[in-house]
């Protein structure tokens, strides 16, 4: 089951899109909802290969299972990263981000998650939504900082 959102972000994809790589940025757009025990060892951008294993927080602070986020594809000239994810009650949770550039000022963020949890897929596909949403509302709150600090 698939579980796309997306929202048009009032900054060009040039900019968001190294925000994309930046484990802060991880941290910052699900801060609230969920958080990563082992962040200290997240690194500054992700690349390419790197596979991190982490206990899942909900709500940054109820231990869940581990989580493992493997890098598999990022294409900077089109503005996507691919992971392979997964672990304890969802085995499978693949991610696509992608940023395309609209204007010159604006530009459409695209979460894209594959999700398979047996019976729990969905389930699991309506707390995908509120978290991407929720992920993308965040998004926006620091593009506006962002934004204000420059």
């Amino acid at each position: 089951m698939r579980a796309k959102t997306s929202s048009i972000l009032n900054a060009p994809a040039d900019d968001v899109w190294p925000l994309v790589k930046k484990s802060s940025t991880l941290f910052y757009v699900t801060k609230g909802f969920l958080g990563f025990a082992d962040a200290d060892q997240f690194p500054h951008e992700w690349r390419e290969g790197v596979t991190k294993s982490t206990r899942l927080l909900f709500f940054g602070f109820l231990p869940a299972w581990k989580h493992r986020i493997g890098v598999q594809k990022i294409n900077d000239s089109e503005h996507l990263m691919y992971t392979n994810e997964g672990g304890g009650l969802v085995p499978t949770w693949n991610h696509l981000i992608k940023v395309e550039p609209l204007s010159a000022h604006t530009c459409r963020y695209i979460d894209d998650v594959e999700i398979k949890a047996g019976l729990l897929t969905p389930l699991t596909w309506v707390y995908a939504k509120m978290f991407y949403r929720y992920r993308q509302w965040r998004w926006r709150s620091l593009l506006n900082s962002e934004h204000r600090n420059a």
